[in-house]
């Protein structure tokens, strides 16, 4: 008997020993997945995108300086009516937005960039976020079918109030791709400091 206690006690102890090398294994390759998951997300998708989203808000400031500028100087100071000082003014305030608009046409550029980086790496989008990047892509579609090349906009006036607003970049966009780099960023680290 001590010798049939003895065989399984042992083999039980060797199925045991195997089951929790077996768990470690399973947990830790969970774990390499994840971590190699995450970083073809960050590398191909969520990081490429969160740069240009980055630039783009940068481009939006600029602009936004410049009108806040344009109101101070422009708008809310009084001038002269004499003809030079009103050709002068002209002059200005049409260079002043000129190139508060450059700045947006820098972000339609960029935009272009972020489609072009949302079609290749279509693979790595999160299934959450697919409606929000439908959204930036008809956004995208309409600046460039419904404006001209100087931005005028081409589609009637009654009919783009039925169709609505087109925005350079919705700010829920902007969010959202910041949060899931960041997210995404976060958790990595995470996983690699265990």
């Amino acid at each position: 008997m001590d010798t049939l206690t003895f065989l399984t006690s042992f083999l039980g102890g060797g199925i045991l020993g195997a089951l929790i090398n077996w768990a470690r294994a399973e947990r830790s390759e969970k774990k390499e997945r994840e971590i190699n998951s995450l970083e073809k997300q960050i590398r191909e998708l969520y990081g490429p995108l969160y740069y240009f989203i980055s630039q783009a808000e940068k481009l939006f400031e600029l602009n936004k300086k410049f009108h806040n500028a344009y109101q101070k100087e422009y708008i809310d100071t009084e001038y002269s009516q004499d003809e030079g000082t009103r050709k002068i003014l002209d002059e200005e305030t049409s260079q002043t937005l000129g190139i508060a608009n450059k700045y947006i046409s820098y972000v339609q550029s960029n935009n272009s960039k972020i489609k072009e980086v949302l079609d290749k790496s279509y693979p790595f989008i999160d299934p959450e976020d697919i409606e929000i990047f439908l959204m930036f892509f008809e956004h995208h579609i309409r600046l460039n079918t419904e404006r001209d090349e100087e931005g005028i906009l081409n589609t009637p006036l009654r009919i783009y109030k039925h169709i609505g607003d087109i925005s350079f970049l919705r700010p829920e966009v902007i969010k959202r791709i910041k949060e899931k780099f960041l997210s995404k960023k976060e958790r990595l680290e995470k996983l690699l400091k265990k």
